[in-house]
């Protein structure tokens, strides 16, 4: 019996990758050149090529738990993220970075729940880890992101989700790559939440309060 990745890698090399093989054959030839860093959550449920309508080589993608950005200068500091954003912005020159996350996220069920305070002062890989969303927390009691006009931003979970987007934006303005790129002016940053039982993206506005649902275009008239 064939695993479930293998017979997923056979339908690919079977009806999939003959369309594909001269776009990669040219990424592979010119390498990458992505116009956005995306940093989302690990959850199976969020596909950013399929939210995005993008293809290969045209995001440079960052997915953790929680979709979190840990500070420059924390106690527990995390490499891993900020590499990834030093290489997006600096090396590969993206002009948008955007955080992602979505509804019914578990890191920040987790964070509601105080696992980030369990576990003893070490804790685990995963407390160490949601302590990065603990700044969330304490924004979410003050001033907390909402979805104009939409009941999601009354339970107190997605709350929460949406205002970590908020929050992770303010985190990457403290990295030193992304505050250079901003302060020149070629970079921006975007926050997107998407609400799975919806299949509905929302965008958050400048005031890093208020999201908006992203439309679809309207097409020309005939």
């Amino acid at each position: 019996m064939i695993h479930d990745h293998l017979r997923g890698v056979r339908d690919f090399q079977q009806f999939t990758a003959p369309g594909l093989r001269p776009e990669l054959a040219r990424l592979a030839r010119e390498g990458q050149s992505p116009s956005q860093l995306f940093i989302t959550c690990a959850d199976s449920r969020l596909v950013p090529n399929v939210i995005t309508s993008s293809g290969p080589g045209d995001l440079f993608t960052v997915r953790n738990v929680g979709n979190l950005v840990s500070q420059p200068g924390a106690s527990q500091p995390d490499d891993s993220a900020a590499a990834a954003i030093e290489y997006a912005v600096d090396v590969l020159e993206v002009s948008t970075v955007v955080v992602c996350g979505h509804s019914g996220c578990g890191a920040m069920q987790s964070l509601l729940r105080g696992a980030h305070r369990r576990e003893g002062q070490a804790g685990t890989p995963l407390t160490r880890w949601l302590r990065h969303g603990q700044d969330s927390l304490q924004r979410v009691r003050h001033a907390p992101a909402r979805i104009r006009g939409s009941a999601l931003s009354e339970d107190p979970l997605e709350r929460l989700c949406l205002t970590n987007v908020a929050q992770q934006l303010d985190n990457l303005r403290a990295h030193a790559s992304v505050r250079r790129a901003l302060d020149s002016g070629r970079l921006r940053l975007t926050g997107l939440y998407f609400d799975f039982a919806t299949a509905q993206a929302y965008r958050l506005a400048r005031n890093g309060r208020t999201f908006s649902p992203v439309r679809p275009r309207l097409a020309p008239a005939a």
